[in-house]
């Protein structure tokens, strides 16, 4: 069983807006995520890790079918978040679905074909690729997980999971898609503007 973790717990301080409830398509940035995850063949829990006011994130999203996690100490960085997200598991977790939440350019059949691909190879982690550049969602055997949780003891790691690609470097496996959205996060309102421009006329 794969469950997806969202990080969605940022103040989009560069964005200088809650990207996570900016307009995209008939909802926000965060709500297509979630959306676009819950219609693939994603079998296990949809973990939404949530920060900065993750209340009112709470309230605009209630009709959503997911588990919302909330993460103290989000201010920390990324790799709080990570592992407020993958706290209690379900036992018969074999994957761990890492996604951004200010990437909906990335559709549900990308998550298909990420989602088949680990269930068959069951490599180690498995990263999608466009035009040779690392994108999201990664995902995460949960053999790895104990890991995880080593690089979160002496605090957070530099780069977050990236440290854990760093260290198995040499297992991760790649995906290579035709979409440039797997490499696309808004970060600044000028690529919000570009993108949504874009994607919704």
């Amino acid at each position: 069983m794969i469950s997806a973790i969202i990080l969605a717990a940022g103040e989009a301080s560069r964005m200088g807006k809650l990207k996570q409830l900016l307009p995209w398509e008939d909802s926000t940035i965060l709500g297509t995520v979630i959306k676009n995850i819950q219609e693939s063949e994603l079998d296990g829990q949809v973990r939404v890790v949530l920060g900065a006011e993750s209340e009112r994130i709470k309230e605009e999203l209630a009709d959503y079918n997911c588990q919302f996690l909330t993460n103290p100490d989000y201010t920390r960085g990324m790799f709080s978040s990570v592992m407020t997200g993958i706290k209690n598991l379900p036992i018969n977790t074999t994957g761990l679905l890492f996604m951004l939440a200010d990437q909906p350019l990335v559709t549900t059949d990308i998550y298909n074909q990420l989602i088949s691909y680990f269930k068959k190879e069951e490599p180690l982690l498995l990263v999608p690729s466009y035009n040779q550049r690392r994108g999201h969602p990664l995902i995460i055997s949960s053999t790895l997980i104990p890991e995880i949780y080593k690089l979160g003891k002496d605090g957070d790691p530099e780069g977050g999971l990236r440290a854990l690609l760093d260290k198995y470097e040499d297992d991760i496996e790649y995906y290579n898609v035709d979409k440039e959205g797997v490499i696309i996060d808004l970060d600044y309102y000028e690529d919000y503007q570009k993108y949504h421009s874009d994607h919704n006329s």
